[in-house]
């Protein structure tokens, strides 16, 4: 039988075809294993960084206020450095991962039931005000309470800002006084500013209520000696804020960002005063 010689040209063409998805296809498979593996990477190495750099913020500045009192001395306490990475860990998934996934609401579980290995050596207040940071967030993730905003983000910032070196001073001082609460405006100002960006995604609102934040917290750093590390944070606020209005950060590259960048903002707002 004589084959026509289209045919001929689709038959072969057809085998090559089959032949290079055969050889291209294993390649492929691994290339986009490798891929995945390097994301993974990626996104344990955000968490553990961004999971430290909250500590840092909470931890810091509360243990060099107490050395300058008198009696003030550092106490070991594991279930509270427990805590707060468990804490820091489950801000970290929540807001990376997007508001109002089911997956949230099992990551905020572990913090509060953390709870019950704090209640047996901290007291009843210090027990509710640590319980703040995890019912904040339960709350935020809940869509028709609608708190994925500025409400939101007040919330949050205000929470974070007293739970945490709060109770950190306290169980150093066993006391608390008015003039450490009021110490801790820039923080909360902070808070503000670099987590904007989490709360309100939008573009025009992003910048607008990143601008607003961003100079309140510049006014703030005004009014503190100027020198070199004054300086400095004037130029990682504006800085963060040529970053939300020029680029848009994937999503699971923000938090860990923005947790750093305030990180470094707070160490040298707090570390030049004392």
């Amino acid at each position: 039988m004589i084959m026509n010689p289209e045919t001929h040209d689709n038959v072969s063409r057809l085998n090559r075809h089959k032949e290079n998805q055969t050889t291209d296809q294993p390649i492929s498979r691994q290339s986009r294993l490798n891929q995945k593996l390097k994301q993974t990477d990626i996104q344990w190495l955000a968490l553990i960084i961004g999971a430290i750099a909250q500590n840092i913020i909470w931890w810091v500045y509360p243990l060099i206020y107490s050395k300058n009192l008198a009696g003030g001395q550092w106490q070991h306490n594991p279930l509270l450095i427990s805590y707060s990475i468990i804490i820091a860990i489950a801000i970290f998934l929540t807001f990376n991962r997007g508001f109002s996934r089911w997956i949230n609401y099992v990551v905020i579980l572990f913090p509060l039931l953390f709870l019950y290995f704090l209640y047996k050596q901290f007291t009843g207040q210090q027990v509710m005000l640590l319980a703040l940071l995890p019912i904040a967030l339960l709350l935020i993730n809940i869509p028709w309470l609608n708190l994925q905003n500025v409400l939101g983000l007040i919330l949050y910032s205000g929470i974070a800002t007293i739970v945490m070196p709060v109770v950190i001073f306290y169980q150093q001082n066993t006391y608390l006084t008015q003039p450490f609460i009021i110490s801790l405006l820039p923080l909360f100002f902070s808070y503000l500013y670099f987590m904007s960006s989490v709360f309100v995604t939008e573009g025009r609102n992003k910048r607008l209520t990143s601008l607003v934040f961003g100079v309140i917290l510049l006014l703030n750093v005004l009014t503190l000696p100027w020198n070199f590390w004054t300086i400095l944070t004037m130029i990682i606020i504006i800085f963060t804020w040529m970053v939300l209005i020029n680029f848009n950060l994937k999503q699971r590259y923000r938090m860990v960002f923005f947790t750093v960048l305030q990180a470094m903002t707070i160490m040298v707002i707090f570390l030049q005063q004392h």
